[in-house]
């Protein structure tokens, strides 16, 4: 094994140079080491100086630091936008100790198939701070699809809009603390009685993360009273895939009535809501 070199930048301006090198990747949390070989590794940039560990709330804007673990979000969401659906899609991610350390950044520059985190974010259309050979605001659909706003590139932050919506998020999993084999992360915007517009994702998949299209569509303008589980499961068309998985057809049924159930449980809090008025 080679001698690893540490790096340890106090500012931003300092990534571009120290991401350049051969075989130096940044370490947050390091929970993926454990998951992957560091054969080629030959040095790693400390991120812990450079003030990413934050969320803070301007307006109807959140920005999340980088370096905020799932737990320490959790927490800080709870004060600050107490039904946030990165608290539903976190809390139970994992286990105590990997919610302790596993950080946001991380997390989304592996993107890995049992992510909590990647529905959830793309369904709050949330955008990230770059820096490095691309540097600026961008996408996060976009920064999943282009390989090149990835590539010696780091996430210092996340942005999502607080928006007033009903939510849930579904974990496929053997017990409780195991990763699960697809999650279901569903947002749904409504009016009264009726359903604004809706953002559905499902994560594991032959596509790693697949948005419902078709679901969603159904879903828009559609009056809660005529909602109909067949119709929403018909139009659940994924297919679920891992080495962990021995019955791809039936976990891919499985997905099409657990989707249609969050979809029922993100609105029994509407209902619940509507009641109370």
């Amino acid at each position: 094994m080679n001698n690893i070199k540490w790096y340890y930048p106090v500012s931003l301006a300092e990534l571009p140079l120290l991401l350049e090198k051969k075989g130096v990747v940044p370490h947050g949390g390091g929970t993926h080491l454990t998951s992957r070989d560091i054969g080629g590794i030959e040095g790693f940039i400390c991120l812990k100086n450079l003030d990413l560990d934050y969320v803070k709330k301007d307006k109807n804007m959140i920005e999340i630091g980088a370096m905020c673990s799932y737990a320490g979000l959790v927490s800080k969401l709870k004060e600050l936008s107490p039904d946030n659906l990165l608290i539903k899609s976190l809390q139970n991610a994992a286990n105590t100790p990997c919610r302790n350390r596993i950080t946001l950044g991380g997390s989304i520059g592996f993107i890995p198939t049992w992510s909590d985190l990647a529905g959830a974010l793309l369904a709050l259309d949330a955008s990230l701070i770059l820096a490095g050979k691309v540097s600026g605001e961008v996408k996060l659909s976009d920064y999943i699809a282009k390989k090149e706003l990835q590539d010696q590139t780091l996430v210092c932050a996340v942005l999502v809009e607080d928006i007033k919506s009903v939510s849930a998020h579904y974990r496929e999993v053997k017990t409780a603390n195991d990763m699960p084999l697809f999650t279901v992360t569903v947002l749904l915007e409504t009016d009264k009685n009726k359903i604004k517009s809706a953002r559905v994702f499902v994560v594991g998949t032959t596509e790693h993360i697949s948005e419902l299209k078709e679901l969603e569509a159904y879903l828009q303008g559609k009056d809660v009273p005529a909602l109909d589980d067949a119709d929403m499961q018909e139009r659940v068309n994924v297919k679920i895939v891992g080495k962990r998985i021995t019955d791809p057809e039936y976990m891919s049924y499985k997905a099409k009535i657990e989707t249609a159930r969050t979809v029922r449980k993100a609105l029994r809090s509407f209902s619940a809501a509507e009641e109370a008025v």
